[in-house]
C-alpha cells in the first residue's frame, strides 16, 4: 500500500466548523493518492508530548480563531523546527491578548478569513500550490498534476476576492482525525470496491 500524504492541522476548540471545512477540502482534491489527517487534540484528549505528527507531516496548517490554546504553540514550533512549509489562517474575530501576542510572534505569514466558507478556497489553493511545487515528491501522476493545475486556475479568482454566496461548511463528520483512501492506489490488486446499492444510499 502506498504512503498517504500526511497533513496536520493546528486549530483551537472554537474552530469546530473550520475543522469540517479542512476535511472536506482535502477529500475533494482531485488526486489519486490518499491522505492522513491529524488535528490538535480537542479538550479532554491527551496531546503527544513529542509532537511527532506535526514534525513528520507533509503539510502543516495553522488555524487561529479567538484564542490560542495548548498545544498549538508547541505544534507550530515542532513543524517549524522540522522545516515544514507553514500555511496559516486567522479568523477575523476579536482576539484575546494571548492570541494577539501569538499573531505577532509566531513568525508566519497569516491569511485572513471571515467565515468558514471563505477559508475553503484559500486553504485548497495553498495545498494545491504546495503539491504543484514538487509533484514527484508527493507521488503525483501526470493526470493528478493536470487536474490540480486546472483547479488552481479556477480558484485564483475565488481566492483573490470573490465572496461566496453561501456557507460551504454545513454538514458534519469531516472535522476529526481521518484517513482518506484512493481507490486507484489503496485497493489490493485483487480487491473490489463495494458500494451500497442505490436504494440503500
Amino acid at each position: 500500500m502506498p504512503n498517504r500524504l500526511r497533513i496536520f492541522i493546528s486549530a483551537g476548540p472554537d474552530l469546530e466548523i473550520e475543522r469540517e471545512v479542512v476535511g472536506k477540502v482535502i477529500a475533494s482534491l482531485p488526486v489519486s493518492i490518499g491522505w492522513t489527517i491529524k488535528y490538535t487534540p480537542t479538550p479532554g484528549h491527551a496531546a503527544d508530548p513529542e509532537m511527532a505528527a506535526a514534525a513528520a507531516c507533509d503539510f502543516y496548517v495553522l488555524l487561529l480563531g479567538r484564542d490560542i490554546t495548548a498545544p498549538m504553540g508547541s505544534e507550530l514550533r515542532a513543524a517549524q523546527d522540522a522545516g515544514k512549509q507553514i500555511q496559516a489562517f486567522v479568523k477575523d474575530v476579536p482576539h484575546t491578548p494571548a492570541a494577539r501576542v501569538f499573531l505577532r510572534e509566531s513568525r508566519v505569514v497569516w491569511k485572513e478569513f471571515q467565515k468558514p466558507g471563505d477559508l475553503g478556497p484559500q486553504l485548497q489553493k495553498g495545498i494545491i500550490d504546495q503539491l504543484l511545487q514538487r509533484p514527484e515528491a508527493y507521488g503525483m501522476t501526470l493526470s493528478d498534476w493536470e487536474a490540480l493545475s486546472a483547479l488552481s486556475a479556477e480558484l485564483d479568482e475565488e481566492v483573490t476576492g470573490r465572496q461566496q454566496g453561501e456557507d460551504s461548511a454545513r454538514g458534519g463528520g469531516a472535522g476529526g482525525d481521518a484517513v482518506i483512501v484512493s481507490p486507484e492506489r489503496d485497493l489490493p490488486s485483487d480487491g473490489v470496491l463495494i458500494e451500497k446499492p442505490p436504494e440503500e444510499q
